[in-house]
């Protein structure tokens, strides 16, 4: 089976809706039509139930780019015993 090599860029600092949200460790990946940003661990937790949206997300790859308010398509949340997922999708800023 041939295996493809992933787009991953690594995340220094990510602000979901302009409030700073630490982390274990975060990525950013180029997908074909769209981008997905994983978060371990973050804190404060995004509050994604009720009327609560994250709407926005900025990041700062760890080269220096910056990305800021990307409005976000969709999410899902894998939830273990020692570690919680956000992963985020959105398209690209143009």
């Amino acid at each position: 089976m041939e295996q493809t090599s992933r787009s991953l860029f690594p995340l220094v600092n990510i602000w979901l809706d302009e409030t700073p949200t630490s982390f274990t460790h975060a990525f950013l990946e180029l997908l074909d039509y769209e981008w997905m940003i994983e978060i371990v661990n973050p804190y404060p937790i995004p509050i994604m139930e009720t009327k609560e949206f994250i709407l926005n997300i900025s990041i700062e790859q760890a080269d220096g780019m910056t990305f800021s308010s990307i409005p976000i398509e969709s999410y899902n949340i894998e939830v273990g015993n020692e570690f919680t997922i956000y992963r985020f999708h959105m398209y690209p800023p143009a």
